[in-house]
């Protein structure tokens, strides 16, 4: 009897640690990759006046086949687009997670879009815009 408790107890050890290696490597990491201010796949002029939409995020995922590789950002950039219908992206922060058999690049920043005629403020279209604010996508004026 005592020779079929031990192996019941060698049993459950060994696969609790089988279980445990197996967590470490079915799960993930998630990284910082980078932080860009102003970002569009799309032609942008920026002499025009922009309003904002709020925060928008796009994803773009890479299987089994190509998990080596590191993907390239414009595909999640041109996804935020997309979906919310910007026109630029500012505050972008890039992240990638890494699993074992894929991974994940996602891009998070305030969507703009170009303001149409009836939408412009008066005393904005007065003023020459230098340029913009990098951490507000607001523009600065003479």
């Amino acid at each position: 009897m005592s020779r079929l408790r031990n192996r019941e107890t060698d049993y459950t050890i060994v696969m609790k640690k089988y279980l445990f290696i197996s967590l470490i490597i079915l799960s993930g990491c998630s990284q910082n990759i980078g932080n860009l201010s102003i970002v569009s796949t799309r032609p942008t002029n920026i002499s025009n006046e922009y309003k904002s939409i709020g925060l928008i995020r796009g994803e773009k995922t890479i299987f089994a086949s190509s998990a080596d590789k590191m993907p390239r950002i414009n595909d999640p950039i041109q996804n935020a687009l997309n979906i919310s219908g910007a026109d630029l992206i500012t505050n972008a922060s890039f992240e990638l997670e890494t699993y074992l058999f894929f991974k994940i690049i996602k891009v998070t920043g305030e969507g703009w879009v170009k303001k149409t005629e009836g939408n412009t403020i008066e005393t904005q279209t007065q003023k020459k815009i230098i340029e913009y604010d990098p951490a507000t996508g607001e523009p600065i004026y003479e």
